[in-house]
Order: structure tokens, then C-alpha cells, then sequence
């Protein structure tokens, strides 16, 4: 791969059967796996993950799987689903757990229940400020990163370009100011997809696919960052539109070297 970047490759916990494609093109379009935990999948799967000899990055599930960091009446089953994760990350050498801090609720309990699992791999991912259900999203701003930094929980953040822009759509305010203070809070991992640039709903779709500009936010990635491409299969049995984003990559990399001669 020719990017000054390490790309991953998203998969869910369960997606086992793409183990032996993944394997064969590892070396030539992805760098690491982000495995998203689906809640009671680790007895089943971690065997096979296990055998499978990539670095991997670990996303915990989020309130379309039932944890929601920002509501108490969730509390114990949050617990439950984040200590499943930390067993995926403990087996998987896995340094880097990635968190939403919830919706519809308040972020002082996010924060009651980061302080309660403690675990120093946990990176809080930013959000849309309205996520796609109308759902009012916690760990948009600037500003809430800041409560989570005093608050003594913020290990890192996971900058998601997509969320920012759909964010900043939301707030009526520049989205590379936004994006620009969030990285004062040195992410240590990277997710693209492409959206429409003009909703504040994020849509993920493959690259290029949308209307954002993908080589600027190139411009904030440093070397040897971590950048997971999050970005929808229609297909679910093959990684083939993975490919195709990667070298829709490469083409907006070499173009971009062309430009600067």
C-alpha cells in the first residue's frame, strides 16, 4: 500500500467467515482489523479471530446494539456488553478501544460509567451532534471533550471526519474549525466514510460516493496514523467494495502527488 497512513479494515465480531478473503489481500489493502463487538459474540468467535494474525483496534458497541454510555437506566447492561469488549481486547493485544458517549441522555453519567470500567485503551469517538434516528448525540463538541478531559477520563479520541462535518452542519458553524479544535485533542485513530455534505445526518457511504472533500482531511492525518474506512457492504459475504474504497484512495493519492509535482 502506498499511503503514509495505516488503513483499517472495519469488521463486526461475527463476520468470521470473511477471515480467509481478509487474509488474502491483508498485505495489499489494509494494515489492521477495528473489530466491532456484537454483544454476546465473544464465545463463539474469539478462537477464530484469534488465529487471525493482524494488529487489531476494538469498537465497543454502541446504542444500536443496546449501550448507551448516557443513560442510567442502562447502566448494568452497559457494564456487562464493555467488559465483553475489554475480553476482546485483552485476547487480541488490542491498545485502542473506541467508545460512543451515548445519546438522549446526560454526559455526566457517560462519564460516571467510563470512571466505573477504567480501562486506559478506551478512546472516546466524536459524534454528529443528531444522530440518524433524531437522537441528540453526546461527545460532539469541543466543549464536552473538555468535561471528559477534567473529568479525568479522556485517554484519546477517535476523530471521525464524517461526524464532524455532520456536526458542524447541525451547529450552523465551519467544519474545518470544528474539526481543527478536535484535533487539539491528538486523536489516536482516524474513521472515513463519505456523506452529503449539506445534511447534518451522517450516511456513510463508500468514498466518493458522497460530496465531501476526502484530500483535505488527508491534510490532518500524520504519519503512520490510524484510519479505518467505515463504509457500508451492500454485499455483506464479500469485501469487495472495501477494495474498491481503497483504490479510490490510491487514485485521489496519486492524484494528489501529480498536482504537487
Amino acid at each position: 500500500m502506498d499511503f503514509p497512513f495505516k488503513i483499517g479494515l472495519k469488521l463486526y465480531s461475527t463476520n468470521t467467515s470473511l477471515i480467509p478473503e481478509a487474509l488474502l489481500i491483508k498485505n495489499k489493502f489494509f494494515n489492521y482489523v477495528e473489530l466491532y463487538v456484537i454483544p454476546g459474540s465473544y464465545e463463539k468467535t474469539i478462537s477464530a479471530w484469534k488465529e487471525f494474525a493482524v494488529p487489531f483496534v476494538i469498537h465497543a458497541p454502541h446504542s444500536f446494539h443496546g449501550v448507551n454510555l448516557a443513560r442510567f437506566d442502562s447502566k448494568a447492561k452497559n457494564i456487562q456488553h464493555l467488559q465483553e469488549v475489554q475480553r476482546f481486547a485483552d485476547e487480541l493485544n488490542a491498545d485502542i478501544i473506541v467508545v460512543h458517549g451515548g445519546n438522549n441522555g446526560d454526559i455526566n453519567e457517560t462519564i460516571e460509567e467510563l470512571l466505573i470500567i477504567n480501562d486506559a485503551r478506551i478512546v472516546i469517538e466524536n459524534k454528529p451532534k443528531i444522530g440518524t434516528l433524531d437522537e441528540l448525540c453526546i461527545g460532539w463538541s469541543p466543549q464536552e471533550f473538555n468535561e471528559f478531559r477534567e473529568a479525568g477520563v479522556l485517554n484519546g479520541i477517535a476523530l471521525d471526519f464524517t461526524h464532524a462535518v455532520c456536526a458542524a452542519r447541525a451547529a450552523n458553524t465551519d467544519q474545518w474549525e470544528l474539526i481543527q479544535s478536535l484535533m487539539a485533542f491528538k486523536p489516536k485513530i482516524f474513521h472515513l466514510s463519505d456523506t452529503d455534505s449539506s445534511s447534518h445526518k451522517d450516511m456513510h457511504l463508500n468514498l466518493g460516493k458522497g460530496s465531501l472533500n476526502l484530500q483535505k482531511f488527508f491534510s490532518f492525518v500524520s504519519l503512520d496514523s490510524l484510519v479505518t474506512i467505515e463504509t457500508p457492504r451492500k454485499n455483506a459475504e464479500t469485501l469487495s467494495e472495501f477494495v474498491t474504497d481503497i483504490e479510490y484512495i490510491q487514485r485521489l493519492s496519486s492524484k494528489a502527488r501529480i498536482e504537487l509535482g
